[in-house]
């Protein structure tokens, strides 16, 4: 009888083993497996007792940590489509200054553009001296306002900002650097404020005129008639002077906020050259100009109005100052998706040092002689803004005394 009972005892355990056996290798397995990263693995769940229970509990444990992962990474991809979405630079450090995380808009201002920025010293990173030292003192200030830096004509504005773990009595864990490139907003500032003070002068000159001549007149009744009328033409002038100025801002101002760019049509260009010629005709006789085409009809998708704003400024200007008896040369070529647009004068030049400035509002090369003639300085900046708002470029070459030429690019199909 105990022989009986030992065998089956013997039988039993074997059994036992076998099971526990085939257990361990796939709990070996699933070890494995979740080693290397794949947590889709699963013990089966037919077994009872404490091994049941170990199943059970491995496979939650699992379940949770795959979760937690898929969770982790969502929150990781929000938070990089967050970084990337943002427009100033951002830049987290831990204790050590080594950095945790850096977005796209980090990497342009710092000329950055590798991956391998964890765990790196912020110091290989931000090469510029003044920029490292304004974050050193935001890291030690209490005091977190912002500090705008200025530096090779670049301005950056800072501001830093601790990192803390907030379910742990809120101990900081490093810091976070937020450097905004405000280089261009400065300049758009500065460019406004001049824009400002060249209109307030500009404007302030015809209306002195205009009221001292105004005033002479109302007080000296006994002014003969010749003089009064050389005095009513100097009124005359300088308020059509004053016209043409406000007539150019304005211009100007509506190019620039303007949506009437989207609104195109095939025009011909041939034709709005001769309107633009038809316009200035008694200027040409005046100076007698000689005009010399080389074109064939060509059309264009454009807006009417600005294409005959540009050629208009450009010829106005080429018989402004060109020479008596001088020639404009208009030539076009018709490229696949372009046309370049060439007005050529024979007129007095423009100085080398100031061909880079022509397209500066209110900048003249000559103020003497562009008030004499009527410029009011604005012209060429209001080319160069329609040449540049329809996707166009333009550039000037000039020789005094020989001429000048401007090149006008516009695209077929802006």
């Amino acid at each position: 009888m105990f022989a009986i009972l030992f065998f089956i005892i013997i039988i039993l355990l074997i059994q036992y083993l076998r099971v526990l056996k085939r257990y361990v290798r796939e709990i070996i397995f699933a070890s494995t497996k979740v080693s290397e990263g794949d947590f889709s693995v699963k013990l089966k769940e037919n077994l009872t007792g404490d091994l049941g229970n170990l199943t059970k509990n491995f496979n939650y444990m699992l379940e949770t940590i795959k979760n937690n992962i898929w969770e982790f990474e969502d929150k990781n991809s929000k938070l990089q489509a967050i970084l990337k979405s943002i427009s100033s630079g951002i830049i987290a450090i831990d204790n050590q200054r080594n950095i945790l995380l850096m977005n796209e808009s980090a990497k342009l201002i710092f000329d950055y553009m590798y991956d391998d920025f964890e765990k790196r010293p912020i110091e290989e990173i931000i090469k510029n001296k003044l920029i490292l030292q304004k974050i050193d003192y935001l890291m030690l200030s209490k005091d977190k306002k912002n500090i705008l830096v200025e530096e090779n004509n670049k301005y950056f504005n800072i501001k830093v900002d601790t990192i803390k773990m907030a379910k742990k009595n809120n101990i900081i864990i490093g810091s976070l650097i937020n450097i905004e490139d405000i280089t261009e907003k400065k300049n758009l500032e500065k460019m406004r404020s001049d824009f400002v003070a060249n209109v307030t002068h500009e404007l302030k000159t015809p209306l002195t005129s205009i009221s001292g001549f105004v005033e002479t007149l109302r007080e000296n009744e006994d002014i003969d008639i010749l003089t009064r009328n050389r005095f009513l033409g100097i009124i005359d002038s300088e308020t059509n002077r004053l016209k043409r100025l406000i007539d150019d801002i304005l211009m100007l101002s509506f190019i620039e906020s303007d949506d009437k760019v989207k609104t195109k049509e095939i025009v011909n260009l041939n034709g709005i050259i001769q309107e633009v010629l038809c316009l200035v005709s008694d200027k040409i006789k005046d100076k007698n100009i000689n005009i010399k085409k080389d074109y064939e009809e060509l059309s264009i998708n454009i807006n009417r109005d600005y294409l005959k704003q540009i050629i208009l400024n450009l010829i106005d200007n080429a018989i402004k100052y060109n020479i008596e008896g001088g020639n404009i040369y208009i030539s076009i070529v018709d490229h696949k998706n372009y046309l370049d647009l060439v007005i050529e004068d024979s007129g007095i030049g423009i100085a080398k040092k100031d061909l880079n400035r022509v397209f500066e509002r209110f900048y003249r090369v000559d103020k003497a002689r562009s008030k004499k003639i009527g410029g009011t300085g604005l012209g060429l900046a209001i080319v160069k803004h329609i040449v540049l708002s329809i996707g166009g470029n333009i550039n000037v070459d000039s020789k005094l005394g020989k001429g000048t030429q401007f090149n006008i690019r516009l695209p077929k199909n802006n």
